[in-house]
């Protein structure tokens, strides 16, 4: 990043997420920022959602009152809900991944200890990130509309929260899933035309849970990774299984890749689809944009 700056915080707020990680998490990790932050005697307070998309109202309302420093404290869709409140504002964000995936701090190598992410955040680099927006959506990590989409709504649908259970309908979906017809325009000229199996336009450069989709992405370059997977024996998928988390997915077969700008995704039949790993319903057509360096996020030192 070529804007990165030091900043110091007058007020920061931190919005934690109960139902994010594992269950039992709340009460050590408000005991660990009031360790941090409570011994570096710092100016904070902590408020906890209770129900969601309740997060993108508290943090309007404290961007208002002067916290000029807002932690999300979850998932990629806790931090997603607290940008949504504040992304045009004079604010910048943090994050303390307390979720199951952890999409942007993994592409971040945010610590995924929640102590460690607090106290380097006492003296954060402060970068500048693209966002993108999935109709009404906006995303910070990925958009997608076909089998992440699905795993997204059965996983949201689910009372049982973390890894163990996200793998178990990762695998529900993979064998229930059937691929729609889907195409994408860019300025007007189409540039993909078939049935994937999975189809993700991506501002970093995986999902959560260590899953590299996009290797190259960079969130400040104006432009999105749009990743396309064809349908894939079971075989052909077990054997490549590895290529998704050591970076090399651009070997699976029939791996398509392209950076983009602005698309229009028309598909045959409505479903699902999901921003960073929460489901919305969505029509046939999709328009995806990307915002240049609209988000302010302070980088945990």
């Amino acid at each position: 990043m070529t804007d990165t700056q030091k900043k110091q915080f007058k007020q920061t707020t931190f919005i934690l997420n109960p139902r994010s990680g594992p269950l039992g998490g709340r009460r050590s990790t408000i005991r660990a920022i009031d360790r941090v932050w409570g011994s570096a005697s710092k100016n904070y307070k902590i408020l906890v959602t209770s129900r969601a998309g309740e997060a993108t109202r508290l943090a309007e309302d404290e961007a208002e009152r002067g916290s000029d420093l807002i932690v999300a404290v979850g998932g990629d869709g806790t931090l997603n809900e607290v940008v949504k409140g504040v992304l045009e504002r004079d604010v910048s964000i943090g994050l303390l991944p307390a979720g199951s995936g952890n999409g942007f701090a993994r592409h971040w190598k945010i610590p995924l200890n929640v102590e460690r992410a607090c106290r380097g955040l006492l003296n954060p680099r402060i970068i500048s990130c693209d966002v993108g927006i999935a109709d009404e959506h906006l995303f910070l990590v990925t958009f997608g509309c076909g089998l992440d989409a699905d795993i997204s709504d059965r996983y949201a649908r689910s009372t049982i929260r973390g890894m163990g259970s996200y793998i178990y309908h990762v695998l529900k979906a993979y064998f229930g899933y059937s691929s729609d017809e889907i195409t994408v325009l860019e300025d007007g000229q189409i540039k993909y035309e078939s049935k994937p199996l999975i189809l993700t336009v991506c501002n970093t450069s995986g999902y959560g849970g260590g899953i590299i989709i996009a290797p190259d992405a960079a969130l400040d370059d104006g432009l999105l990774d749009l990743c396309i997977i064809p349908p894939l024996s079971l075989k052909t998928t077990l054997t490549n299984l590895p290529k998704l988390f050591n970076g090399e997915i651009n070997s699976v077969p029939g791996y398509r890749h392209m950076q983009v700008k602005e698309v229009l995704i028309k598909r045959k039949a409505a479903s699902p689809i999901h921003v960073d790993g929460d489901p919305f319903s969505a029509g046939l057509e999709i328009h995806v944009k990307v915002k240049h360096r609209a988000l302010r996020f302070a980088l945990p030192a």
